[in-house]
């Protein structure tokens, strides 16, 4: 039986679990991070709310909502990709939808965004890849609402596909282990692809659009 890992906890009605565990893989999902809330007491005058993950969204939302911090109805919210986008559609409505990929997001994003200003509520080590792409035509303003760091312990199985869901999470497993004889890496994105060419580790796979069922695919193609 083949083993997966992937740097992710899978929801029950994960697709990529479902899928996978059909096909005869063995699975082991967890993130090697931890999170801690920044708390913050106001937000600022804005027209956009752009987030990144949906850890993010959670924290954000959770916290106004905990402290009675109160949000203008003028303000309109965007999502990095598709799933951050259905944790914000939880709490309010989602206006924009990325493709995952800030590459693509940003250009689509300034068509409605252009000369606004957009908050990007964010993890102190986020690597601001949007915000890096519409500086010169936006407005833009941080809000650091939550830490991010590797586990102090974890143990993960010998595994012979290693899927990163961030980059974070690439730098955490490789801090510990070396990748093994006729293991396969996989990235979610160009940006954790890059992170794990960074730690030393060569011939990684990614999909051109960052989603479970393209890495399905990837995983498929590359047995």
């Amino acid at each position: 039986m083949k083993r997966i890992f992937i740097s992710r906890k899978l929801n029950s009605d994960s697709i990529f679990k479902i899928k996978l565990e059909n096909e005869g893989f063995k699975i082991w999902d967890e993130s090697l991070l931890e999170f801690e809330l920044v708390p913050f007491n106001k937000i600022p005058d804005v027209d956009w709310i752009f987030f990144y993950s949906q850890k993010g969204v959670s924290f954000f939302f959770n916290h106004i909502t905990n402290n009675n911090i109160r949000l203008s109805e003028k303000i309109h919210f965007a999502g990095f990709g598709e799933k951050t986008a259905n944790t914000i559609e939880q709490f309010t409505k989602c206006h924009f939808v990325g493709t995952g990929n800030a590459q693509t997001t940003a250009p689509d994003f300034l068509k409605i965004a252009n000369g606004k200003k957009i908050l990007f509520p964010r993890a102190v080590n986020s690597q601001r890849s949007v915000q890096q792409l519409i500086d010169s035509q936006s407005i833009t303003e941080d809000l650091i609402i939550y830490k991010n760091f590797p586990k102090r312990e974890f143990n993960i199985p010998r595994m012979d596909y290693l899927f990163f869901m961030s980059p974070l999470n690439a730098k955490a497993f490789f801090q510990k282990y070396k990748l093994e004889q006729n293991q396969k890496v996989f990235a979610i994105g160009k940006t954790t692809a890059n992170a794990l060419f960074e730690l030393g580790v060569e011939n990684v796979i990614f999909p051109k659009k960052p989603s479970e069922e393209e890495l399905i695919k990837l995983l498929l193609e590359n047995m």
